[in-house]
Parts: C-alpha cells; structure tokens; sequence
C-alpha cells in the first residue's frame, strides 16, 4: 500500500513538473531551436522550485523572451514583456502574475454572498465573473509593463 501511495505521487509530482514543458511559447527575439530548447530546460527547472509549477515555467519563459499564457485561472491570454528584461525577471514576473491572480479572484469573487461561494466552492468557478476576473487580471498586468493578446 506503501509503495503504491508513493509511486502514485511520484508520478503525480513527475506530471505536474513536465507538464509545463508542454506549454506552447513563442519566441519573440529570433531564438535559435537550441536556444529555445536550453531555455525550456532551464525554465522547467526553475519552476520545480516555485509554489506553482505553470505560473513558474510561464514567468521564467516570458522573462527570457518569449510570448506564453500565464499559467493562471484568470486568463489562458498569452503575455509577454513590453520591455527589455532583466536578470531578476523571473521572480518578479512571477509575483506580479500570482498578485494579479489574486487579486482578480478577489474582486470577482466580491458580490457572490454565501450561496454564489457555496456554488463556487462545490461545482468550480462562479459562470458570472469569469470575465470580470479576466479583465481585472489584464489591468492589473498592463501597467506593470506587459501586452496581453487579444482574446
């Protein structure tokens, strides 16, 4: 029993780890395939260390040049830096789509009342706010310095 709880999460922790390789990104400063290859092993390893894998992988790629979704609930729009990036890119990216995130999930989530929760909570995400949600997330991202594709 043991083993089969480990293995299970052994290859749930596998999964959740390469799925964000499987993210499709765009390249925006001609990248060579191998270039592109390097950055994804590099970015599929620096996510294994956040708290949120696809957030992760997304925000490490998106820092090194390219276009790709969030990773988020709020948005699958694909982002992508309006500015030169730097070195510390990838944590701030990171914080900024994670703050974003939330503070979507917040505002959207403001005039449920107990019953709209208790929908939520049970069945998944409110039908009625998820475009506010998506909305108040772009607002959030373009002013700290990023496009966000047209949906």
């Amino acid at each position: 029993m043991l083993k089969a709880l480990l293995g299970l999460a052994t290859l749930l922790t596998l999964t959740s780890c390469t799925a964000a390789a499987r993210v499709t990104v765009t390249p925006l400063r001609d990248q060579s395939a191998s270039q592109i290859e390097a950055d994804r092993a590099r970015c599929d390893e620096w996510a294994k260390k956040t708290a949120d894998v696809a957030v992760g992988y997304a925000a490490c790629m998106i820092s090194a040049g390219y276009e790709a979704p969030p990773g988020v609930r709020s948005t699958s729009q694909r982002v992508r830096l309006a500015r030169t990036p730097t070195t510390s890119d990838p944590i701030r990216v990171l914080i900024d789509f994670l703050e974003c995130d939330s503070q979507a999930q917040r505002e959207a989530e403001s005039g449920l009342g107990m019953v709209g929760k208790a929908v939520r909570d049970n069945l998944g995400w409110s039908w009625g706010s998820v475009t506010k949600r998506r909305q108040v997330f772009v607002d959030c991202l373009k002013p700290r310095g990023y496009d966000i594709e047209k949906s």
